[in-house]
C-alpha cells in the first residue's frame, strides 16, 4: 500500500512548503500571542507521553514534538486534544528540515533529544542525528544559552554525542538534569539510560 503523507507530498520542495506553513501561520501566532519568542522542541517525541505531561507541566510555554512516523503523532495529538493542551503540538516531521525552517522572529530554547535510534553499526554512523553540521544547525536557531537535553541507553552513542558537543565550538557540556522528569514508554523499556546536556554559546 503506497505511503499517503508521501502520496500527498511527493517532492522536497511540497515537503517544505508544508512545514514552513505549520511553523509560519499556526506555530508563529501561537507564540507571539503571548508576547514570546521563544519555543520548546522534542525530536523524534514517538506516543507524545514525555512532551505530553511535560507540557502539562510547563503550560505556559509552547511546545512542539516531531517524529516521521504517522501513527504515533496521530497518538500523541489524541493525548494533547484530550488535556486540552492548546499550547502543545505534535507534527509529523524530519528534523533538519524542521529546523532549518523555523522563522527569524523565534528561537529554541530548550531541545529534547530522548532515547533516539543510536545506529549502532559503525557504517551506519552517518545517519546518527548527533553531527556537527547537525549541532550548527541547530545553534543557528537556539536562543543565547539555550539547551540541549540528550537521553540515551546506547553507551557508545552517548560517548558519541559528549564527543561531538565537545568538539563543537558553539555548545557547551554541563551537567544541568532534565527540568521534568516522567517516565515515558521508552524510558520504562530502557531503564539503564544516561542523560547529558549543552548549552548554546556565541
Amino acid at each position: 500500500m503506497p505511503d499517503f503523507f508521501l502520496k500527498s507530498f511527493p517532492t522536497d520542495i511540497e515537503r517544505e512548503k508544508r512545514v514552513g506553513h505549520f511553523l509560519n501561520h499556526v506555530l508563529l501566532p501561537s507564540i507571539s500571542k503571548d508576547g514570546s519568542t521563544v519555543f520548546e522542541l522534542e525530536i523524534g517525541c514517538g506516543h507524545g507521553h514525555w512532551l505530553t505531561e511535560y507540557s502539562t507541566f510547563k503550560h505556559d510555554v509552547t511546545c512542539v514534538g516531531i517524529d516521521l512516523i504517522t501513527k504515533r503523532i496521530t497518538k500523541a495529538s489524541a493525548k494533547k486534544e484530550k488535556r486540552n493542551l492548546n499550547k502543545l503540538f505534535f507534527y509529523k516531521a524530519e528534523a533538519k528540515e524542521f529546523i532549518s525552517l523555523i522563522p527569524d522572529e523565534i528561537k529554541l530554547q530548550n531541545i529534547f533529544i530522548m532515547f533516539p535510534d543510536p545506529w549502532p553499526k559503525n557504517k551506519h554512523h552517518k545517519r546518527r542525528l548527533i553531527q556537527q553540521d547537525f549541532l550548527t544547525l541547530l545553534h543557528s536557531k537556539t536562543m543565547k544559552a539555550g539547551q540541549i537535553f540528550f537521553r540515551t541507553d546506547h553507551c557508545a552513542y552517548f560517548d558519541w554525542t559528549i564527543d561531538m558537543i565537545s568538539k563543537s565550538t558553539l555548545w557547551e557540556i554541563r551537567s544541568n538534569p532534565l527540568p521534568f522528569e516522567h517516565n515515558s514508554y521508552f524510558q520504562d523499556l530502557l531503564p539503564n539510560f544516561k542523560t547529558c546536556s549543552a548549552t548554546s554559546i556565541d
